[in-house]
Formats: C-alpha cells, sequence, structure tokens
C-alpha cells in the first residue's frame, strides 16, 4: 500500500519502497511499531562470509581483500606521464578532481592506495588538477558521456557481471550494509530512519531486520546497480541501540557477521527547502533574455533580432573566422531591467524560482569568467565604470566594500521577484575567476610580490604561466589542495562575497538576498571545502538552497553535508531517450526503472529538491534533439564540429514530443526546470547556438525567415501545465506510484498522491492512442479530454491528468 502523507514526512514520503521489478505497483508497507525489549543477542549465529576473490586486475592496479566487501587498492601511473602532479577521481571519490593525490616514488612512476568496496568502479587519473585521462594500462572503458572515456574496476564477486544464483556461498557474499551511505540508512524527519539491506537481484528472501525493538520484517525497495535492496521503516530509539538482519541460508537462519549501531544523535539531519521541493525553475542567461534599457549596452552589441549566421561588419575580415572567434564574443544587450520588464512572462509559466547564470561582472556574454564576485555586471546593470567602483575598495577587506548603482538594480530586482512568491538563485563560480580578476592582475604584474601569489595555480613565475580551468589560459583557477583551496584567504574571501548576497544589508535578516546558489564545475574543488561552504549559507538561512553542477549520478554529493540538489541530467537522459528516440529507444519498463534507480539512490529530501531539466546553456535545444535522435546526451551536438547535424526549424512532431517532456517534468517526483525560450519553441545545436537572443512577439519581424518566431500553441503548453503543477500540491510533493508500464502501447501511467488529493497521470510517447482504465475513484480530468468511465483513450504524444480530492473542482 501507499501511505496516506503524514505532516512531518510530507518532504520525505518518496522514502517509500517505490519499485520491486520495474511497473509492479506500490511495495509500501506500514510503519511498523518499535518496541524495546530483552532478548539473546545475536538472534542466531552469524553466517561465514565466503572470502572473496578479486578476479582479473589491469597492472595499474593491485587489490588486497580486506573482509566484508572492503578492499585495499593501489593505483599506478607510468613514470611516462608528464605532470607535476598526479589525483584520483572516480565514481568512489564523487569525482573530485583534487581530493587523492598520487605521490611520485623513487622510480618515478605514481601511485595511491584506497580504501574501495567490492563492486564496479569507474575512475581516471587527473593530471595537474585540471587534464582527466583514463588509465592507460587498463582496457575495461565506457563512454564518460563527454567524448571520452571512464575506467572501469571490477572488484570481487560484485564486480564481475552477471550472478549465479543458485551460488548459496555467493548469495552470502552479496549481502552488504554500509549506514555511511544514505542509500542504506537514512533519517526520516524527527522521529524514523529508514534501514535497508542489500543483495543480489532477483532474490527474495524472508529478511528481518533485529535489534531495533520487534523483529521487523523487510520489504524489496527496488533494484539499484544490479542489486535488490531491501527496506524497513523504524522508530528512532532514544539511545544508541545495536541492530543486525536475519537472513535465511542453506543452514537455516542466519544473522549478517556484522552489527550496527542507530544512533540518532550521530544520523544527519538532512533537509532541504520546502520551496525548493515545490519549485518550477527558469534558467535565465541575462545578455540573451530582453534587453530592456539600451544605455548600458556594450561596444559593437548586435542588433536584437539580426539573422544569426549574418557576420556584423566589426566581425568581417580578419585571420579567425566566425566559428573560431566572432559567434563566441558576441554581446546582444540583454540586461536586468529586461528582466524586470518581463516578470509577467515569467509567472505566466507557473515559475517560482529564476536560476541565472553568472551575473557578476565579467567581459564574456555568458560570465564564467569573473573579474570581480562583489560587483553586479555593468552591461547587465546600469553601465556605470566598474574600475572607478573597484579602485575605492580593498578586495581583502569587505569593510570597504560598496553597492555600485548595478548591484542595487539587482537587489532590486530580487525584491520584485520576492513580491511575486518567485525565488533567486545565482551561478557561484569559486573554481577560476577571468584575467583581469583584480588578485590575478597583480599576481600577473608583480609575480611573487604580489599579495595574492598564493591564490592562483601558477606553474612558472619567469616566464609567468599559470593552470587555467579545461586549459584555456583565460580562465585561471584557483590554487587547491586536497582539503579545498591552498589560499585560506581565497576561502575567506569567497564566504565574504557568499554573505554579501545572501543577506545584503548585513542585519541577520536574509530576506532582500538571494536564495541560493547553482555551483558551476564543484567537482574541481576537493569536498571539505564544500562540506564548509555549505555551513556557512546554511548559518545565513537555513531555507537557502545549494544545487551542484554534476552530470553523473550524485550519491556523494547528496548526504547533507553538501549539496541539496544537483542539475538531474541523468532524469534528462532517461526522458529524452524515451520519447524522442528511434533506434535506441527506450521502453516505458526501462524508463521506469532508471527513474527508479535515482528514487533509490538519493535521500527523499534531495529527490524532490532536484532540478528536473532537459536542456541548458550547455546542451542543445530540447526540440532540436527530437530532430537529431540516438545521439548520447549532449555529444555530437555542435553543428560547427558535427556536420550530421541538422539545424534546420524542427517539424510538428519534434514539438509535439516537446510538449509530451515538459508535461513530465510537471507532474514527475522533483522541480522541473525549463530553460529561457524553450517554451517559445526556440531550437539550436550546442554552444553558442544554444544561447540565441529570445524571441518576443512584441519587437516585432525577427530576421532568419518566418520560421524565427514565437509558436503560439507552444507557449500556451506551457503556461498549462507550469500551472497544472502549481495547483496541485500533489505533483510538488506528494508520493509517486508506478501504476503501468505497457511497453506494448507506450503508455507510463503513475500516481502522485498526498494527504489532500491524488493526481492520475498518464502519458503515451506512442505514435498511436493508447488505452488504459482509470483505477477506482471519483477522477475528474484536469489536463486532456476524457469523457467520464473507467475507460481513456490517450493521445498519441500526448497525456491525461486527472485529481482526486480537493483539487477537483465541484
Amino acid at each position: 500500500m501507499t501511505l496516506p502523507l503524514e505532516p512531518i514526512l510530507s518532504a520525505v514520503s518518496l522514502a517509500l519502497p517505490l519499485v520491486a521489478p520495474p511497473c509492479a505497483g506500490a511495495a509500501g508497507q506500514d510503519v511498523g511499531v518499535v518496541e524495546a525489549k530483552d532478548a539473546p543477542w545475536p538472534p542466531a549465529p552469524p553466517f561465514e562470509r565466503p572470502a572473496e576473490r578479486a578476479g582479473s586486475l589491469p597492472a595499474s592496479v593491485v587489490a588486497e581483500s580486506l573482509g566484508s566487501g572492503r578492499w585495499r587498492v593501489r593505483f599506478v601511473l607510468d613514470s611516462t606521464v608528464s605532470a607535476e602532479r598526479v589525483f584520483l577521481a572516480g565514481s568512489f571519490s564523487g569525482w573530485d578532481a583534487q581530493g587523492i593525490e598520487l605521490a611520485r616514488g623513487a622510480d618515478g612512476r605514481w601511485a595511491v592506495e584506497v580504501e574501495l568496496d567490492s563492486g564496479r568502479h569507474l575512475y581516471k587519473f587527473v593530471l595537474d588538477g585540471e587534464r582527466w585521462i583514463p588509465d592507460p594500462l587498463n582496457q575495461q572503458r565506457e563512454g564518460d558521456g563527454h567524448g571520452g572515456s571512464n575506467t572501469i574496476l571490477a572488484l570481487g564477486a560484485e564486480g564481475g557481471g552477471a550472478i549465479d544464483l543458485e551460488d548459496a556461498d555467493l548469495q552470502l557474499l552479496l549481502w552488504r550494509h554500509d549506514p555511511k551511505r544514505p542509500v542504506h540508512l537514512q533519517r526520516l524527519g524527527e522521529d524514523e530512519a529508514l534501514v535497508r539491506y542489500r543483495g543480489a537481484a532477483g532474490t527474495a528472501p524472508a529478511l528481518t531486520l533485529e535489534g531495533l525493538g520487534a523483529p521487523l520484517p523487510m520489504h524489496a525497495a527496488g533494484t539499484l546497480e544490479g542489486f535488490t535492496f531491501y527496506e524497513a521503516r523504524v522508530a528512532l530509539p532514544e539511545e544508541p541501540t545495536r541492530y543486525t538482519f536475519l537472513v535465511p541460508t542453506e543452514a537455516g537462519l542466519r544473522v549478517d557477521p556484522g552489527t550496527w549501531t542507530l544512533d540518532a544523535q550521530d544520523l544527519p539531519r538532512f533537509r532541504t527547502p520546502d520551496w525548493a521541493k515545490e519549485a518550477t525553475w527558469y534558467q535565465i542567461m541575462p545578455d540573451r533574455f530582453r534587453n530592456g534599457d539600451p544605455d548600458n549596452d556594450p561596444e559593437n552589441v548586435r542588433p536584437w533580432r539580426s539573422d544569426w549566421y549574418a557576420p556584423s561588419p566589426h566581425e568581417e575580415g580578419g585571420e579567425l573566422g566566425l566559428w573560431d572567434w566572432h559567434i563566441y564574443k558576441r554581446q546582444y544587450g540583454g540586461d536586468l531591467a529586461g528582466v524586470l520588464s518581463q516578470l509577467d512572462h515569467i509567472a505566466s509559466l507557473g515559475v517560482t524560482a529564476l536560476y541565472f547564470n553568472p551575473v557578476f561582472e565579467a567581459e564574456s556574454h555568458h560570465k564564467y569568467e569573473a573579474t570581480d564576485y562583489r560587483h553586479v555586471d555593468t552591461g547587465l546593470g546600469m553601465g556605470e565604470d566598474w574600475e572607478q567602483v573597484a579602485a575605492r575598495e580593498d578586495l581583502r577587506d569587505p569593510s570597504t566594500w560598496q553597492w555600485s548603482p548595478s548591484d542595487k538594480l539587482f537587489l532590486e530586482l530580487i525584491a520584485a521577484c520576492h513580491e511575486r512568491g518567485i525565488r533567486v538563485v545565482i551561478d557561484g563560480v569559486w573554481n577560476h575567476v577571468g584575467q583581469r580578476h583584480p588578485a590575478f592582475a597583480d599576481v600577473r604584474e608583480r609575480r611573487e610580490e604580489s599579495p595574492y601569489r598564493d591564490w592562483f595555480d601558477v606553474t612558472s613565475w619567469e616566464p609567468f604561466r599559470h593552470n587555467g580551468w579545461a586549459g584555456f589560459g583565460d580562465l585561471p583557477v584557483f590554487k587547491k589542495t586536497a582539503d579545498g583551496l591552498y589560499s585560506s584567504e581565497v576561502e575567506a574571501h569567497i564566504h565574504a562575497v557568499t554573505r554579501r548576497w545572501m543577506d545584503p544589508n548585513g542585519d541577520g535578516d536574509p530576506s532582500d538576498g538571494v536564495d541560493g546558489w547553482r555551483l558551476d564545475v564543484p567537482m574541481e574543488i576537493a569536498m571539505p571545502f564544500w562540506e564548509r561552504w555549505r555551513r556557512v549559507v546554511k548559518s545565513i538561512n537555513p531555507e537557502a538552497y545549494l544545487s551542484g553542477e554534476v552530470w553523473d549520478r550524485a550519491d556523494a554529493w547528496l548526504d547533507g553535508t553538501r549539496f541539496d540538489a544537483v542539475m538531474n541530467y541523468r532524469f534528462a537522459d532517461a526522458a529524452i531517450a524515451w520519447i524522442g528516440f528511434e533506434d535506441r529507444k527506450l521502453s516505458v519498463s526501462e524508463l521506469d526503472q532508471r527513474l527508479a534507480e535515482l528514487r533509490l539512490a538519493y535521500p527523499a529530501e534531495a529527490t524532490y529538491a532536484l532540478m528536473n531539466l532537459v536542456d541548458s546553456h550547455d546542451t542543445d535545444r530540447l526540440v532540436s534533439m527530437y530532430l537529431n535522435p540516438d545521439r548520447r546526451y549532449d555529444a555530437d551536438n555542435r553543428e560547427q564540429d558535427t556536420k550530421s547535424y541538422d539545424n534546420r526549424r524542427p517539424g510538428p512532431v519534434h514539438y509535439r514530443r516537446a510538449r509530451l517532456t515538459a508535461l513530465l517534468q510537471m507532474t514527475y517526483v522533483g522541480a522541473p526546470m525549463v530553460y529561457y525560450g524553450d517554451e517559445v519553441g526556440m531550437w539550436g545545436p550546442d554552444d553558442p547556438s544554444n544561447r540565441k537572443p529570445m524571441l518576443w512577439k512584441d519587437l516585432g519581424r525577427y530576421e532568419g525567415g518566418r520560421e524565427n518566431r514565437v509558436d503560439d500553441e507552444h507557449l500556451a503548453h506551457y503556461r498549462r501545465v507550469g500551472q497544472l503543477r502549481r495547483a496541485h500540491s500533489a505533483l510538488q510533493r506528494g508520493t509517486f506510484e508506478t501504476l503501468v508500464c505497457d511497453d506494448a502501447q507506450d503508455l507510463f501511467v503513475f500516481l502522485r498522491e498526498d494527504a489532500t488529493e491524488r493526481v492520475l497521470v498518464a502519458l503515451n510517447a506512442g505514435d498511436a492512442p493508447a488505452r488504459m482504465e482509470l483505477p477506482e475513484g471519483r477522477w475528474q480530468a484536469v489536463y486532456g479530454r476524457h469523457g467520464g468511465g473507467r475507460r481513456a483513450s490517450v493521445p498519441a504524444i500526448d497525456g491525461l491528468v486527472w485529481v482526486e480530492g480537493k483539487g477537483a473542482t465541484k
């Protein structure tokens, strides 16, 4: 059964079991009443876990079993690799680029020892904190989603592929519980915990959780990484209490040889802001959204409605061509005044939260190379001279920092958004800055005499050389250690900047500041930095929101010590492969399994707050993805590099698929995010052509033909589904239950429920109408047409949504 949503658990109810096999329906259970009582310990003899073997390993890896599924692993990199420093990053470290450093031995080889769990791990070596390479001596690889390869390391039976379910010893070997990971143990509200135990996929034994009161049966919660997880909810004990798991074996009932202690005081209290769980996001790149004040336009500003592919006079001639230089350097004059002028449009989409690409002083259109974190870019603001403002300040003394006219305009924008109930989150780029940043400019001029000499990763003073992000010299990176940033002054500066924008007047009331941060390339800085920074953020505003740009699965980032959420690219990948792929199309069952794995892997508090995007400034546009199906997500999608990419305006069927995707975003678990312009039908390949100026009807006809226009039908749909989510609390924080996965019809049906209403969602990605039968209830259609009765026909490439309860009109 699916439990009713209790008020205290409204944000965590998703932690109930979600799927057994895909589409098996709900797999919840009643919360057991735990009663402490005296009992012999252990409650049965322990089983003996067989010894593990490492199996076949590459020459670069040596592994020693430590027992209980743990290994001491030595990674070695050959001496022929040219680097000053070498790091190990992988799925086991959250892909932290500088968290694990190798030491160079007398033989010139680089080596490090780490402890890992049994299983399948992905890794790379990172040279000088910037250049990522696969292990040269390990040819077991898979694509990394960015045109390169990750190296695969399989440890023990768990990493060896198919598992023989008839092998009793192997079954015992695979039972695992790791309370350090939220997927195994997490707090539910203030009074309960969710305990999970992991075994081989496909097993279904009668497991019992022992020690936390009365013996409690465990139920299958779902599969993850090829294993089945079993779970039980328990009341948190008043004092530390030991527990274990009772397992049926060939020798009879036996307990796991491990014993664990549940201590409520040590169990992290991971809570994400309620407003973030209820949010509908809209992403804005200010230079490309709306020009509201021509007086602050930069030099050589492009006409807003000009043909994207036609060069401006200043872009013609010279050694560098349009695609080599000019098209990346364009600025269109979009600004904060333009955003202020279009808040009605934003609100009409049901949007309750804005995510801004960087707004700090910088030269480029995208602003990812900050000149000054203290000040809003004057081209986005009031057009004043930034250098005159900065000249009156001491970079290292926050008491001297002033509020420029552009800064004040941004604060006005925040206030205007807050008046409408719209939160504001900005991009935090703490890994690197631009070459005009005062500290870097001083280092480049004064070299070792500069007071900022320890801020940046300088590799040579004479001649002057430094490391830049991804090898770009115009993006100088801060110097790093395994603990974070090398210079404590840099970290203090970032903390001061954080306080400045979160509580501008410093009165302890953060309501006049930004509501959170989206963090750029967080894996480039070691995790301890993020743990300290999170504490600073939450001390200013406990309701602030932190989301990281993490493209892969993000378990390590979502344990309550770093981020609240991530940009959920894994959702995007699965949704697009189901709705729009052809030869490599996901079935509904495969989609459901992928989504269920994410719900199982992350704490419920994070799952509800995930940014469920489908495209962004770093990918091709959604509707163009559907015109170019079957490509790996964010791969082979730049027209200047991939000549086979079709950059025509997509056709009607592609827009229908985009509209179905928006409906999935607005009804699924997590916070949907719309990239500016998607709602009016903008299309295009990846950077830079995904960043064209926004289409506005009131500006008149755009150059480039009739196809370059606002799509009224598309805009009306986005407004409708955005308001649908906003109108129904069950779509924001309700439980999730898969009801139907009909692969033959390409039909996905699920239920969202809270204490006041049930919302039934049916999505059809097929090319023909799909038939279904509604569950018992008094259902009222709130999206799509349904003539009543238990039977319904779901239109092709579309959906139907019904509500029962408070959300239904009389």
